[in-house]
């Protein structure tokens, strides 16, 4: 979907006031820049005060423009290609693997704002009371998917992970009974295929949970959007923020039923001492 067409399916058709309608002209027409830039870097550019820019965001339905800028920001390095964001990164600077760090300190520091634990606990609770869950994650994702299934699996809970299309997964989609859970790891670049999906899961009756970085068709079916930054120094997206919510995801999980937890950790050492996997040294 085009920045455009995202902003006009937010108005809805509503008359903006002249104010709010220059925000939302900068918006449409030069979304990289005004994806970066502050409060008052955009009301300079729409020639309004800070308060209609902050207004302009609440009539798109956001708290502020902080909220409506993270969102802009990701769908803005969405339609972007990979080879198109390694251009725009490559001007001179402290180096590589110093702004990678700095990019993935400041996602660190913006999911810390904005995540809310309460909604982790309530994801937590969804994939625990559910019999099974599928992980559905793609591409580099896969490392957030495969986190929170192996160390479910670790602590006894039915949680299988699924990185790409085909039969096997319509297989497991199958199985799934009403109730069950399905986990959307889909960031950046979001998959049509994982959204029909969705789609057919959410029908069925199978709970979703969603780890996105924006707001989209997913989040929209999800009973629990998780919504981290994944804005990156080069052509690759970060996953930190994404395992950094797993895991907190998988310590909330951890906690609903603790005599549970431990059983299946005592059962795991126990099988890793059987079969001698632990290196002594």
């Amino acid at each position: 979907m085009q920045i455009t067409d995202w902003v006009d399916g937010l108005v809805l058709g509503r008359k903006a006031s002249p104010g709010i309608e220059a925000v939302l002209n900068v918006i449409r027409h030069d979304a990289g820049p005004a994806s970066f830039m502050s409060t008052q870097e955009l009301a300079t550019r729409a020639n309004i005060n800070v308060a209609t820019v902050v207004r302009a965001a609440q009539f798109l339905g956001f708290s502020g423009w902080s909220a409506l800028k993270s969102e802009l920001r990701h769908r803005y390095l969405a339609s972007m290609t990979a080879e198109k964001l390694l251009d725009k990164d490559s001007s001179p600077g402290s180096g590589p693997a110093s702004a990678s760090l700095a990019s993935d300190a400041r996602n660190m520091a913006r999911l810390g704002k904005s995540m809310d634990p309460d909604q982790v606990a309530r994801a937590a609770v969804i994939i625990a009371s559910a019999q099974r869950t599928i992980v559905l994650a793609t591409g580099s994702y896969a490392a957030a998917g495969f986190q929170l299934a192996h160390v479910g699996q670790w602590m006894g809970r039915d949680i299988e992970l699924h990185t790409a299309p085909g039969t096997a997964l319509v297989n497991r989609l199958r199985m799934l009974e009403p109730g069950d859970c399905l986990v959307s790891c889909n960031l950046w670049r979001a998959s049509k295929f994982v959204l029909e999906v969705v789609r057919v899961a959410a029908q069925r009756g199978i709970r979703i949970v969603a780890l996105a970085d924006r707001k989209t068709g997913i989040t929209d079916l999800a009973e629990e959007a998780l919504v981290v930054p994944s804005e990156g120094s080069s052509f690759m997206p970060s996953t930190v923020a994404a395992v950094s919510t797993v895991q907190a995801l998988l310590a909330e999980l951890s906690a609903i039923d603790p005599v549970r937890t431990t059983t299946a950790l005592r059962e795991t050492e126990e099988l890793w001492g059987q079969l001698d996997l632990v290196d002594p040294a």
